[in-house]
């Protein structure tokens, strides 16, 4: 096992005969570059049309294989030539002006063409009705454009942005073979390069490892060979992938002051440096910014990254902007009912509505030539630190603590900072040993690295971190905060219990505490007092409304499919889910489904072939908002209750519409039924109405059971109105204003409009028969004495 940089690199270049293979390939490559480069300026310059190109291409690259070109950018340029070209060649004249004038010196820039060429591309051919599958992934353009470079330029010290190099290096930074990279961008596996910005980020990455492990580049291609080595050395290990690098403990829970004030000062000093040994730090200008309040976010940037957070979770545009200001003003607490998406909100919303164009992506009037977030910056916006509430939350587990810690067998004491101490402080650069030191000196504002919530282990630079603490009510929180409580009005100082004494921690301008709170269960568990809630603005999180429908149904499909995906992957299974690289699903070429800029996640179904998951699909979508007439379910809920019914399905080959049926049956049982056991008598009466009725014996009978309401418990009729009063159909409009519920509350017969009926309880619409869920509503309704 390695468990430094240079053990691995003294294994790698103590074995010779690997190095011999290497150079042996090299001698083989040069010969190839003259024939390449006479096939692709014959296409840049028109002489040959892109299947000509194309063909000509695969057969210079085929014999030896050489370039290891004949798997994913072959691939592409044939899916390319199949599915993007057509007779007028408007995209190859595209293509041919990107390949033009390539060389070492812009090929960050080439790269960025490409990818906003490819997305574009990709938008046109799926509003054409073409599936994922066939079309060319923008994420290869890095690849594919470094390759090219590389054979039209082989003297320009081009970096091919293969898989193997990108993969290798994402685990060396995870690892702390080389620090963390401003502007570099990992996700779970690679690195993401898509912009200019995002490849010379990919080149300080391999600079960087040279500078740490000198005598790597003594072989041309050293990237290329040197990670395809450390692979095979992996592949070989009988232990796996994870014993020949070690990687480092990514936890960052309470932390000893010292350790914690080191890290403080490792980010702002020269992270290209040796991180060992840290002596006196000097302040890196490239980090330090001013501490200042809050700023706007100015628009129209603002509404298309509003329509961002939207496309990840569905709330309406007013709500996001009310947070927004709310934040500008101070902090805030997001509650509601349980699968809204109050916590995901809480982590997007700092790190989205917060970016800014870089100017690299600007036309002549400021404004973002074409919308992507690849074209946006993070070092304006804000990461989050995310904590859950618990009920032993105290001061000590906020703001610190005195802890014992045991070292060869000696027991010492030490400073442990607690969540909101160690979030404020991830914000400053600290020019000092001790907390004693803290003061406007020997702190400054500083730039912060760290994992992305939108990109999931994605390393990336923000502005500034904030405290996120979900499930607020489930703490004594006034307990919690202790002296904190008057910090959070002034955002002045935080005072801070150290060894021998307090410090008093200064809190940046712009620091914000974003809560969660589930409303259902407000009652039941700590209170919050009046002086706390003086200092936050509390906003409610709904449900999504009807008029978002399409919207939503798109976002529940693709996150239980992406959920239920590796389900598939048995040879024998009737069902296939496939992802490209542009995160778009396929369900065996029934239905491709994936991220739209324009609507959320864009849906296709095959028309042609009957699909009979995809109507019990929408009888369960109406049964699902029936049931919200009574209970506030979150979108999580249905997407809970659409993975159960898929994986039952994929698990035993469903193919007809009544085995769907019984799929979704059990699925309402198991996820949904025992949320319904808090209903009131009368609303439980009616949903069994509406599961055993005819349609029309349905609205004949509910027009009854509401009459005998009015005469008996008039109050209870009331909350059944209201209740309708507050769902919206299609167009926004509730289904009972304010005037006809009291008009109908004041006097009997109490008459329902039957239109309004008829679309509360999608009544032209046929409703399956769930035996299984109807008998558990009968269960509740016979404990209950009803």
């Amino acid at each position: 096992m390695a468990n430094t940089l240079n053990e691995l690199v003294a294994s790698y270049l103590a074995d010779t005969a690997d190095h011999e293979e290497a150079k042996k390939l090299i001698e083989e490559r040069k010969p190839t570059f003259p024939i390449l480069q006479a096939i692709i300026y014959a296409f840049i310059e028109g002489h040959t049309p892109f299947s000509e190109f194309r063909e000509r291409l695969g057969k210079a690259l085929r014999p030896a294989e050489v370039w290891y070109a004949q798997g994913r950018f072959m691939m592409e340029l044939n899916k390319f030539g199949k599915n993007h070209n057509d007779p007028s060649e408007a995209p190859a004249n595209e293509f041919r002006q990107i390949l033009q004038g390539l060389n070492g010196r812009n090929v960050g820039h080439k790269i960025e063409q490409f990818y906003q060429f490819l997305l574009k591309e990709r938008n046109r051919l799926r509003h054409e009705g073409k599936l994922g599958g066939g079309i060319v992934a923008p994420g290869n353009s890095a690849y594919m454009i470094s390759l090219f470079a590389l054979w039209l330029d082989p003297e320009g010290g081009v970096i091919t942005c293969s898989e193997g190099i990108r993969k290798g290096l994402n685990r060396f930074i995870k690892a702390g073979f080389i620090p963390e990279i401003p502007g570099l961008k990992l996700n779970a596996t690679t690195i993401d390069i898509t912009t200019a910005q995002d490849y010379e980020a990919f080149l300080e990455a391999n600079r960087v490892l040279l500078k740490r492990a000198p005598g790597l580049d003594f072989i041309p291609y050293w990237s290329e060979f040197f990670f395809y080595w450390v692979l095979q050395q992996e592949q070989s290990s009988k232990a796996g992938a994870n014993t020949l690098i070690k990687e480092d403990d990514p936890s960052d829970l309470l932390t000893d002051s010292s350790t914690q004030a080191g890290r403080v000062q490792e980010r702002s000093s020269d992270w290209s440096g040796n991180k060992e040994g840290y002596t006196t730090p000097s302040f890196d200008t490239k980090l330090i910014i001013p501490n200042e309040p809050l700023k706007p976010t100015p628009e129209p940037l603002l509404s298309r990254l509003i329509h961002e957070v939207q496309r990840h979770i569905l709330v309406d545009e007013a709500v996001i902007r009310r947070i927004y200001h709310a934040l500008l003003a101070g902090h805030v607490i997001l509650s509601g009912p349980p699968g809204t998406g109050k916590t995901e909100m809480a982590r997007l919303i700092p790190e989205l509505l917060w970016r800014s164009e870089k100017s690299t992506s600007q036309n002549g009037n400021g404004a973002a030539a074409s919308f992507d977030l690849s074209e946006l910056s993070t070092e304006t916006a804000y990461s989050t630190r995310l904590v859950t509430a618990t009920d032993d939350w105290t001061p000590r587990t906020l703001i610190s603590n005195i802890a014992p810690v045991s070292k060869n067998g000696t027991v010492s004491y030490k400073v442990q900072f607690g969540h909101l101490t160690a979030t404020i402080q991830k914000n400053w650069s600290f020019q000092g040993a001790t907390p004693e030191e803290w003061s406007h000196v020997s702190l400054r504002r500083a730039r912060v690295s760290a994992s992305s919530s939108l990109e999931r282990s994605t390393i990336q630079t923000f502005k500034g971190q904030w405290l996120v603490i979900d499930e607020f009510n489930r703490a004594p929180i006034d307990l919690a905060l202790g002296e904190a409580m008057t910090s959070l009005s002034t955002n002045d100082h935080l005072r801070v219990n150290i060894e021998g004494g307090s410090a008093e921690l200064p809190i940046p301008q712009d620091f914000r505490i974003i809560g969660t709170l589930n409303s259902f269960d407000r009652n039941y568990l700590n209170q919050i007092s009046e002086a706390l809630k003086r200092r936050f603005s509390f906003i409610e999180i709904l449900p999504p409304t009807r008029a978002m429908r399409e919207a939503e149904q798109g976002i529940v499909l693709y996150k239980a499919l992406q959920k239920v995906r590796h389900l598939t992957e048995a040879e024998n299974s009737l069902h296939t889910i496939t992802i490209d690289d542009d995160q778009w699903l396929t369900w065996n070429d029934s239905l491709s489904i994936g991220p739209d800029d324009i609507e959320g996640y864009a849906a296709l179904w095959d028309e042609k072939h009957h699909f009979p998951f995809q109507e019990v699909f929408s009888a369960a979508w109406n049964i699902f908002e029936v049931i919200r007439i009574y209970r506030q379910l979150g979108t999580a809920q249905a997407i809970t209750l659409v993975r159960h019914m898929l994986i039952a399905g994929l698990l035993q080959g469903y193919t007809t519409r009544e085995q769907w049926l019984q799929a979704l049956d059990a699925a309402l049982c198991d996820t949904i039924a025992d949320q319904l056991q808090v209903l009131l008598p009368d609303e439980l009466a009616v949903l069994l109405l509406y599961l055993t009725s005819q349609r029309e014996a349905f609205q004949a009978a509910l027009q009854r059971h509401l009459d005998d309401l009015g005469q008996t418990t008039h109050n209870r009729l009331y909350r059944q109105l209201l209740a309708f009063g507050s769902v919206s159909d299609e167009q926004g409009q509730p289904y009972l204003n304010d005037i006809e519920i009291e008009r109908i509350a004041a006097k009997a017969p109490h008459t329902v409009p039957a239109a309004s009926l008829r679309g509360l309880y999608h009544l032209d619409h046929e409703l399956p028969v769930l035996p299984q869920f109807t008998r558990r509503l009968r269960t509740f309704k016979a404990e209950r004495g009803l």
